[in-house]
């Protein structure tokens, strides 16, 4: 392994001078000895020794991204955002997905404290109350956090209106005509899904119309999960409902395939209105009905807000930004 001795040797000059180069100090060098280092450095494929630099200058220039499901069609575009922006800003990404398990997030926390990495961002609520949890990682000095979604941590966050995006999409289909609509949830730890059911529920009650528990049956943001789901609502004796409101596009797409299977036409049996406008929502048939949520947008501020704590900068406690309704055929 080539070593900083070899390239002073090389070129002629100190190891002092050497590193004063590679680190761009501001001492003074000549021209003429910067070049010989960088053309010794390249001759010889000096590569600098990143874990000795980063106890030198407190800092690793990583950043630990923790993700509850990486299959997840939502999130490859929140991290295109926030790996643009570290990008910019010469940080790597290290990725953990977490599966929603607090044992695994548990232990990626572990690791990215092993690194030094820099700086945290969290996406999804549930996860980051997950790590609240962990004392081991916590207990220390804090590490710079920020998380894309609502959470009751003390960290500074970037997210939608999950409430008011809900009832949005019922108003919408109550504007249709609708009165009885079924609702298929996320998982109960993820704040995402408390806070769009909770939409639900007040947009019926401001129509006027009484929430009924057995409208709802609790999904896993899968297409399996929505699929189940809403066998389960036709299952359950009794209960008529002529429009579906799934809190994520891949559990509406789940359930669209249930409706099929169970002889049953979108949008003249049912209406369907998803949740975050993934690629897929547009290609189904009928195409999707669904919430636009900006999550390029999401990630490149995350990773902005992430980018002026590490400079030392005050940000705002919570950066909100807008959704959209896409109306399509599905409702």
């Amino acid at each position: 392994m080539v070593t900083i001795k070899d390239v002073a040797r090389k070129a002629g000059v100190s190891v002092t001078t050497v590193s004063r180069v590679l680190n761009n100090s501001p001492h003074p060098i000549s021209p003429e000895t910067r070049q010989r280092v960088l053309e010794a450095v390249a001759e010889l494929g000096f590569l600098p020794n990143a874990a000795a630099r980063s106890l030198q200058l407190q800092e690793t220039k990583t950043i630990g991204l923790m993700l509850p499901d990486i299959a997840n069609p939502y999130y490859p575009g929140i991290v295109r955002g926030i790996e643009d922006v570290a990008h910019e800003e010469g940080y790597t990404i290290i990725l953990c997905n977490t599966d929603r398990s607090r044992e695994r997030t548990s232990r990626y926390l572990r690791v990215l404290r092993e690194k030094r990495v820099d700086g945290i961002i969290f996406t999804g609520g549930g996860v980051v109350e997950d790590a609240c949890r962990d004392r081991f990682f916590w207990r220390e000095e804090e590490i710079p956090t920020v998380v894309i979604g609502r959470h009751s941590a003390d960290f500074p966050s970037v997210q939608i209106d999950n409430v008011a995006a809900a009832k949005g999409a019922i108003a919408h289909l109550i504007s249709q005509g609708h009165r009885y609509i079924a609702c298929i949830t996320g998982p109960e730890t993820s704040t995402t899904a408390r806070d769009r059911l909770q939409g639900y529920r007040e947009a019926l009650a401001e129509a006027g119309l009484e929430y009924d528990a057995a409208m709802v049956v609790a999904g896993d943001f899968s297409p399996a999960g929505g699929y189940r789901a809403l066998e389960e609502l036709l299952a359950r004796p009794r209960l008529k409902f002529t429009a579906l409101f799934t809190h994520n596009d891949l559990m509406a797409v789940g359930a669209l395939k249930a409706l099929a299977d169970n002889g049953l036409s979108v949008p003249r049996d049912v209406a369907v209105v998803g949740f975050d406008d993934i690629p897929l929502a547009s290609y189904v048939l009928p195409r999707l009905t669904t919430v636009a949520v900006p999550v390029y947008d999401l990630g490149v501020t995350a990773m902005r807000l992430l980018r002026d704590l590490l400079q030392g900068r005050e940000v705002a406690p919570v950066t909100t930004l807008p959704t959209e309704l896409v109306v399509r055929e599905s409702g």
